[in-house]
């Protein structure tokens, strides 16, 4: 009898252990993604076209994946401040940044020697924004021709504000049109296309590369003046501003002013998946569309595969131009 009890007890105790010793082996169950929040990193101070976007994709997206989506500004080197952390950041989808040609500028520049394009994950393109000239409503240009003009007669004494410096995005297409023109002025750079417009509403340049949306409650009102848009038809908005082609410069208008969302290297392909999913819902909704239309953008719309195709062409336009501007061999 007494033996019998030994066994038993060694047998639930033997139990015990192995009931024990499965708990102790069994895993945690792996969170579904998203399940924290998700953070947008933008390269320019807040107020500018880039974080305006910024804020309304992650405004929309919320409701869309369940989770908080929070935009943190890290302006600084024309990009190089944003790029680095989004390059350190966990490939976990959790950290995004916004992309613009002016990253592309830097690992063509200033940071060719830290990182290339295979560094980053290419999320999705969100729209394209036409580059234009501004100048203030009290300038005494009326037209591009006027102004290309004046810088002709007087080398050197122009100065054109933009986003970002030699190499960036606004200043390539800045460049572009410059090069067509045959003139040389001064380039004056602002951590946003923003500060931009408010240096060419103070009078600080004389002319300001920019965008629609940055410019035009400034122009309903009648304190700025747009010369002409880089673009291959005229803006629905302002039917009387020329094209540059039609103002009498015949410029490649392949180079755009893109916005899109980026993440470090080696991101999951069903974080990717579930990102394109949720941006490409972004881009469908109707506040989004409004956003679009009110800013005068046009719709990207882009996945990962066709957006990553698309970087490489923009990277092959700003290789070229790096080698005109001297910034590179």
């Amino acid at each position: 009898m007494k033996m019998n009890k030994r066994l038993i007890l060694c047998g639930l105790l033997i139990i015990s252990m192995l009931m024990l010793s499965a708990c102790g082996a069994s895993k945690p169950a792996e969170k579904v993604y998203p399940s924290e929040p998700i953070k947008i990193v933008i390269h320019t101070s807040a107020g500018g076209p880039t974080d305006l976007m910024g804020r309304t994709v992650a405004q929309i997206m919320e409701p869309i994946v369940g989770v908080s989506c929070v935009v943190e500004n890290r302006p600084g080197g024309s990009g190089a401040t944003q790029m680095a952390y989004i390059a350190q950041a966990a490939p976990d989808g959790y950290t995004l940044g916004c992309m613009t040609p002016s990253q592309l500028g830097l690992l063509n520049g200033n940071l060719k020697d830290q990182f290339k394009l295979t560094d980053f994950t290419w999320l999705s393109l969100g729209q394209i924004d036409p580059y234009i000239v501004v100048v203030n409503a009290k300038s005494q240009f009326k037209t591009l021709q006027e102004l290309v003009d004046y810088a002709k007669a007087n080398p050197g004494k122009i100065n054109v504000g933009g986003y970002g410096s030699a190499g960036a995005g606004h200043n390539i297409a800045w460049n572009i049109l410059a090069d067509k023109a045959g003139i040389k002025v001064n380039w004056t750079p602002y951590e946003s296309t923003g500060d931009a417009v408010t240096a060419i509403l103070g009078n600080h340049v004389d002319a300001a590369n920019s965008n629609p949306g940055q410019v035009a409650q400034f122009v309903e009102t009648k304190e700025l003046r747009v010369l002409g848009v880089m673009a291959n038809t005229r803006l629905a908005e302002w039917p009387d501003v020329p094209t540059y082609k039609e103002a009498g410069f015949d410029v490649d208008t392949s180079w755009a002013q893109f916005r899109g969302f980026y993440g470090p290297k080696g991101m999951p392909e069903d974080v990717v998946k579930k990102l394109n999913e949720a941006l490409t819902k972004v881009y469908a909704t109707d506040k989004y569309k409004e956003y679009l239309s009110t800013s005068q953008m046009m719709p990207g719309g882009m996945a990962a595969k066709e957006y990553a195709e698309f970087i490489n062409k923009q990277d092959t336009i700003t290789k070229d131009w790096y080698k005109k501007l001297g910034i590179s061999k």
